[in-house]
């Protein structure tokens, strides 16, 4: 069980160090092809095409880190005026509906991802689109299982959380 926490542990840090690194990276390059286009008059080639991938990234990302402190967008008014024991049993539905969704779009982009395998379309620089792409289900496989546990086992959600 301790191996197993520290590789969950582990897993955590590193989703939080990408998100980090590529956030950074992405305002280094914006600002790189500003200033070249302002004083240069041209800028990097791969530099839009990064951007908008290094945008989605971030994106399924941020799910990832939101789903793990479930810190997501919820409609909860009604939940609310629910009495305590009903409060919890609202909150495993929920998840484990959002837990069902999810693992439907995991389905469904994964199939799209063997779209854009097949297509073999370049994204930039000898980079394949479906390299940039591969977030897309892994994003909403790792929020699929999250919810899903959460759905059986809520109180280990955030207990596991650096």
């Amino acid at each position: 069980m301790a191996l197993l926490s520290k590789s969950y542990r582990f897993l955590l840090k590193a989703e939080t160090l990408l998100l980090v690194t590529l956030l950074l990276s992405l305002i280094l390059i914006a600002v790189t092809q500003v200033v070249m286009r302002n004083v240069v008059g041209g800028g990097l080639l791969w530099a839009d095409a990064y951007t908008r991938i290094s945008v989605l990234w971030l994106a399924m990302l941020g799910a990832m880190i939101g789903s793990r402190r479930q810190s997501h967008l919820a409609i909860d008014a009604f939940v609310r005026f629910l009495p305590a024991r009903w409060k919890n049993l609202m909150a495993r539905l929920s998840n484990g509906m959002t837990g069902s969704i999810c693992f439907a779009a995991t389905w469904f982009s994964s199939d799209f991802l063997v779209q854009e395998y097949r297509y073999a379309d370049l994204a930039f620089a000898n980079v394949p689109n479906w390299w940039c792409e591969a977030i897309i289900p892994l994003a909403f496989f790792v929020i699929a299982l999250r919810y899903s546990v959460a759905a059986f086992l809520p109180e280990t959600q955030t207990s596991l959380d650096p």
